[in-house]
This record gives C-alpha cells, sequence and structure tokens, in this order.
C-alpha cells in the first residue's frame, strides 16, 4: 500500500492555525418553547509559506463579543462540540466549547401557518436543544400534505412515489427529530432570511460540511426568533419546480469525483496549506476531504483513506485541526473496519496521533455521560474479535487513546 505524504510539511509550521479563522457573532440567547407540529494533476499554487503570508491579525475574543458566551449547552460546557442556531441573525455555528470553528447564513421558518381541513401547520423553526437522529448524503424529500395544499395540488396517497423528491434535501441532511432537518438548498440566494416550513437551510457545500462534522447523538441549539414576525413564503416554494427533474448536483463535487486519488490528495493539501496561511476565506478543504473519506470508505481506496487520515499530523493544534478531527470521527463511523485497515498501515506515531483524535472528537461530539453504556467509545464500534489480525494494532492504538482519554479526563475506568 501506498501513503502519499503530506505536502504540508513544507509550510514549517502550522502553528498559524488559529489566525485563519474568524469567529463569528451571536448575541442571543433564548428559553426553549415548544414548536406546535412537528485526473490529469492541476497546477499546484506559487509555494508561498505561511510565514510568508501574514494572517490578519484577530482581536482578543472577550466574554461579551463571544458569540457562544450566553449559549447553554452541556456539550460547549465541558469542551465538547455542537451546533448553534441563531434564530434572530438567521446563522448557524459549529463550535468546539466557546470556539467557533465556522459559520454560515441559514434560512429559517417563516413562523406562518396554514390551516386545512387536513390539518393545521406551523411553519416556525422551534426554539431548545435537539439532537442529531440521522443523517444522509443527497437525500429524497418525502413531502407532506401541506406541500400540496399550499401549490393548489391533489393530495396523493401517503406512499404515493409523487411525495417522493429525488435530492430534494440538497446535498446532506442531518436529521434532529420533531420533523426537522438542517439541509442543503439549490435557492442559496434565499440564505440568511425566512424562507422555510421549519426547517433549517444550509448552501449544499456547507450542508456537506456539517454532515461530516456532527455524529448521531451531536447537540443543536436553536435560539433567538421570539419577537420575530411572521414573513411570507417566496414563491414558487423550494421544491415547486422540481417536477422536471432533480435538482443539479454541486458542480465542484462533479469535478472532484472525477478526478484521480493522487490529485485529490495534492488538493486537499493546497487548500488546507491556504486555510492555514490564511489567504483567502473560501476553503474548500472539506469538500476534498468529504469525496476522499466516501472513496476510503464506501469504494475501498486504501490511498483516499490513509491520506485522509494522516492529513490530521500536519495540524498543529486549533480550529482547523479541531474540525478535522470530526472528519476522522466520521471516516471511523462510516466504515470502522475499513479504517482500522488503513490505520494499520500507517507508522506508528502517526497511527497514534490518528487514534488519539478519533477518540476525541468520537467522545466530543456526545453531550451525554462517557461512562454511559451508549457514549460512542470507537472499540465498542468495533470489537477487537471483529477486527482482522493486521488490523489488530489499529485497534490497540484505539484502545491505548481511550484510556489516555479516561485519564485525562478523570473518568473511572473500564
Amino acid at each position: 500500500m501506498r501513503i502519499i505524504n503530506p505536502v504540508l510539511r513544507r509550510a514549517g509550521t502550522l502553528a498559524l492555525v488559529a489566525a485563519a479563522f474568524a469567529s463569528a457573532q451571536l448575541d442571543a440567547q433564548s428559553r426553549p418553547r415548544p414548536r406546535r407540529d412537528e485526473p490529469s494533476r492541476p497546477t499546484r499554487p506559487s509555494d508561498t509559506r505561511p510565514s510568508q503570508t501574514r494572517p490578519q491579525a484577530q482581536r482578543p475574543q472577550t466574554a461579551a463579543a463571544n458569540p457562544l458566551a450566553r449559549v447553554r449547552s452541556a456539550a460547549l460546557a465541558r469542551g465538547g462540540y455542537a451546533v448553534v442556531v441563531d434564530l434572530d441573525v438567521n446563522r448557524l455555528y459549529f463550535a468546539r466549547g466557546r470556539r467557533v470553528l465556522w459559520s454560515a447564513a441559514v434560512g429559517t421558518g417563516t413562523g406562518m401557518r396554514l390551516e386545512n381541513g387536513r390539518g393545521e401547520w406551523d411553519f416556525s423553526t422551534p426554539t431548545g436543544t435537539f439532537h442529531v437522529t440521522f443523517k444522509d448524503i443527497e437525500p429524497d424529500w418525502i413531502a407532506p400534505d401541506w406541500y400540496f395544499l399550499e401549490n393548489g395540488l391533489r393530495v396523493p396517497g401517503p406512499d404515493s412515489d409523487a411525495r417522493r423528491f429525488p435530492r430534494g434535501l440538497g446535498a446532506a441532511a442531518v436529521f434532529i427529530g420533531q420533523g426537522l432537518a438542517i439541509h442543503g438548498t439549490d435557492k442559496p440566494e434565499l440564505l440568511g432570511q425566512r424562507v422555510s416550513h421549519g426547517c433549517i437551510r444550509l448552501a449544499n457545500a456547507d450542508a456537506l460540511r456539517l454532515f461530516h462534522n456532527v455524529q448521531v447523538g451531536t447537540e443543536i441549539i436553536i435560539v433567538g426568533g421570539r419577537n420575530v414576525e411572521p414573513a411570507p413564503p417566496p414563491r414558487p416554494t423550494s421544491t415547486s419546480a422540481r417536477r422536471g427533474g432533480p435538482p443539479p448536483r454541486d458542480p465542484l463535487i462533479v469535478e472532484l469525483e472525477g478526478e484521480h486519488t493522487y490529485d485529490l490528495l495534492e488538493r486537499l493539501d493546497d487548500e488546507l496549506f491556504a486555510a492555514v496561511a490564511a489567504r483567502g476565506t473560501s476553503a474548500r478543504w472539506h469538500q476534498v476531504a468529504s469525496v476522499l473519506l466516501l472513496r476510503g470508505t464506501k469504494d475501498d481506496d486504501d490511498d483516499a483513506l490513509t491520506g485522509v487520515l494522516s492529513r490530521v499530523t500536519e495540524l498543529g493544534t486549533g480550529p482547523l485541526r479541531d474540525e478535522y478531527a470530526t472528519f476522522l470521527a466520521d471516516a471511523f463511523n462510516q466504515g470502522p473496519l475499513r479504517t482500522l485497515e488503513a490505520m494499520a498501515a500507517l507508522e506508528r506515531d502517526t497511527r497514534t496521533v490518528v487514534a488519539r483524535a478519533i477518540v476525541e472528537s468520537s467522545l466530543g461530539l456526545y453531550p451525554g455521560d462517557p461512562n454511559s453504556v451508549s457514549a460512542p467509545w470507537p472499540t465498542r464500534r468495533a470489537p477487537r474479535t471483529a477486527v482482522r489480525r493486521t488490523a489488530q494494532r489499529a485497534w490497540d492504538a484505539l484502545q491505548t487513546a481511550e484510556g489516555a482519554y479516561r485519564e485525562r479526563t478523570g473518568l473511572a475506568s473500564r
């Protein structure tokens, strides 16, 4: 198995990571209220070192300016990961502890109501604390009754194919209960407004990013929206023009899927390097990493998976490394046995770093008691007896990382 060494070693230092990310603003908090219903190798950019490209200075973040300072979150309070959605400014924040890793504009519920002999619907986005229940890539949307009533259409039977809209929830969707999801959209121009029927819309690239950031159980906190007046939905509604076929896929993802793994790994290096050097705000490393991760876990591409895993050793500490670690947790979640096999092919020191990143991010994405039987300790997902002998050294690395995590956090030994 050939493992491609990361080009990021050319940077010399990646300590500038923290300066590459700017925290967004969130200044709202409200108490929860109930919801009333539901291949040619690309040319490498110029070889600019981080030391030659000075990131913009960041002001120290005070408690008052911290966008998460007043958000009540069990996960954030213990230094874990969580998603915060502020309905007052229509913005989503992915954070670890009290530090925002990235943020993006969202579309949220209009607050309008629809009443009909068939039912009553409240198109508000509810506030409160939710948890990820399920997630999917390019999921179909099964239209409820209100969609047909709102568009003057005959309501079909519950199992009718007329209700199914292929890729109707965009590039990815994270479901959080009560019929709600955070999902992609083919109308990014409407983001930042109250335009949905309760769900939270993201640009497709951000929806795919969030898909890899979170796991089942991750905490979602929705705040604000108390004194917001209902807003009429735009016309036509988000899926009313889709009868001609599903919306187009993200062109960049289509392009990346056509590239050779070696070229994708070089592209990932370039995107991570750009993020570290703070050369712009449109880093696309997460889209490249997504294609590689899925290629490695679903298509048994060894180079893709080992390449994604090994890059974490080059990221030092800081926001970029914190977020990148969630992609490793997702790789393990998508294919634990495949990930262990890829880890076993890594050098021992690299394997140790990867194991630590998987353990810390997996537990950080879980807001509950780490000692509970449902806590996502990686070795529980893939018992050693189920692991091939050639990959058992990777399992042992995970077990060692789990022991170190328990000791560091004061947890009782199993």
